[in-house]
């Protein structure tokens, strides 16, 4: 008999196995492993609750559902994001998916919650509503796709440029900085001191004025990009980059069945006169990742985000998502706002 429970710290092994049972097809079929702690990620993203089904003390199926505070129309708003929906292969279809929805929805509801978000793959044409059948609560809203671009690492030659990038501790002059940018976002994040845990922190002055600010972060020791299957084209295409990598500097290429090591640009605000300065910034990164042997930067973005267009011409993988918002009071003017304007979201967290 399967059961439906709230997830503890003693099923931290169960879950991992469960997520490593899962993976993503593609020309780049990955698996997203949680070694050590499947909750460290989790505290990253906020108060977290994990709903699990369980059958013969085996944990069949997962969902998560973490709140978090965001900016809607420069003011801020609780968010639960909703993510790690997972049910083992041999389960689905039935109907085990669709409980541990239910468990979730009724708990959101409980809560007096109002905005949920969720991150589907571009393409999923299957309905998204984890809170159908609820009276007067209307389906989640598409609010577009966002770009994730895995950059690859590149040994840079040094070059004059009228900037100088500062790697300084994080202050609260660039927590300000940060704050004030992300706040023009939709969704964007509520910064803290917290939110800047473990990362290194590059930014750019002029006339001892921040005009440009970069936060990097490896998330390796919570999550591991596993590659599980290549396409030939994909197969080719590494080989030949590690193959001539000591002539190109660029950075290696993963191996199947190894973790992708990856840096990610978890925050990245200019000023508005000063967009020319996103490239230098990552450029500094791939450099970096050149020399500490990552494979990728990583960034995601809005298709709606002035910023794509500096990423034109970089040598990338790009992936596809599609965001996903529900008012559960069908507060239209709530999701017209983020509809209208850029939403963001943190793909470090995903």
């Amino acid at each position: 008999m399967v059961k439906f429970r709230l997830a503890t710290n003693e099923d931290n092994w169960k879950l991992i196995q469960l997520t490593a049972s899962s993976s993503m097809a593609g020309d780049i079929g990955l698996r997203i492993d949680r070694n050590p702690d499947f909750f460290s990620l989790l505290k990253m993203r906020g108060d977290t609750k994990v709903f699990v089904a369980e059958e013969n003390d085996v944990i069949i199926g997962c969902i998560c559902v973490s709140r978090q505070l965001v900016y809607v129309g420069g003011e801020i708003f609780p968010l639960r994001y909703i993510g790690d929906f997972k049910v083992a292969e041999h389960y689905r279809n039935k109907g085990i998916g669709l409980q541990l929805c239910n468990e979730m929805a009724d708990y959101v509801m409980s809560q007096n919650s109002d905005l949920a978000f969720l991150n589907v793959s571009k393409g999923n044409t299957k309905p998204l509503s984890f809170f159908k059948n609820r009276p007067n609560v209307p389906d989640f809203d598409n609010i577009g796709i966002f770009k994730i671009y895995q950059i690859i690492g590149k040994k840079m030659k040094p070059q004059v440029c009228k900037y100088f990038i500062e790697e300084p501790l994080l202050n609260g002059e660039i927590l300000y900085f940060f704050s004030r940018y992300y706040s023009n976002y939709q969704l964007g994040t509520v910064l803290t001191e917290e939110t800047f845990n473990s990362t290194r922190i590059f930014i750019i002055r002029e006339k001892e004025k921040i005009i440009a600010a970069m936060a990097l972060v490896d998330t390796m020791s919570v999550k591991q990009n596993v590659i599980t299957t290549l396409s030939w084209k994909m197969r080719c295409l590494f080989n030949i980059i590690n193959t001539y990598c000591s002539i190109t500097g660029l950075s290696k290429m993963p191996l199947l069945n190894e973790p992708v090591k990856m840096l990610y640009i978890k925050y990245l605000a200019v000023d508005s006169n000063n967009i020319s300065l996103v490239k230098p910034l990552v450029n500094h990164a791939r450099n970096i990742a050149f020399e500490k042997s990552y494979s990728y930067v990583s960034i995601g973005l809005h298709e709606k985000d002035t910023f794509n267009e500096c990423f034109s011409g970089l040598l990338k993988l790009t992936f596809k998502s599609v965001g996903m918002l529900l008012s559960i009071k069908n507060n239209r003017d709530l999701i017209n706002k983020v509809k209208n304007g850029i939403p963001y979201e943190d793909y470090s967290l995903v």
